[in-house]
């Protein structure tokens, strides 16, 4: 389903602890995955640039991190913070 800049599946996809990864703009990428925090279930997200896989790069190559509740509005938030992100490299010629 198409969500602003992003292709993502409904909640349910990751309420079965599924990852999904993507791009847009063709070196922006992100990665939504279920991750248990302090003994809590979130969302968790990441963006960075590039042409590398989510498993060439490393925790200080991301461009931002982002942790929400781990419930369909969770993911609505999260789906807003990574469009935004989007919107701004798209306005700043590929930079953030």
């Amino acid at each position: 389903m198409l969500h602003g800049y992003l292709d993502l599946p409904t909640f349910t996809f990751f309420d079965f602890k599924n990852i999904w990864t993507g791009s847009v703009f063709q070196e922006f990428n992100y990665r939504i995955m279920y991750r248990e925090n302090n003994g809590a279930d979130e969302l968790y997200g990441v963006v960075w640039l590039g042409r590398k896989c989510y498993d060439l790069i490393k925790p200080e190559e991301y461009i931002c991190e982002f942790h929400e509740e781990y419930s369909a509005e969770g993911l609505d938030s999260l789906i807003l913070k990574i469009n935004e992100k989007a919107e701004e490299y798209r306005k700043n010629g590929g930079r953030l």
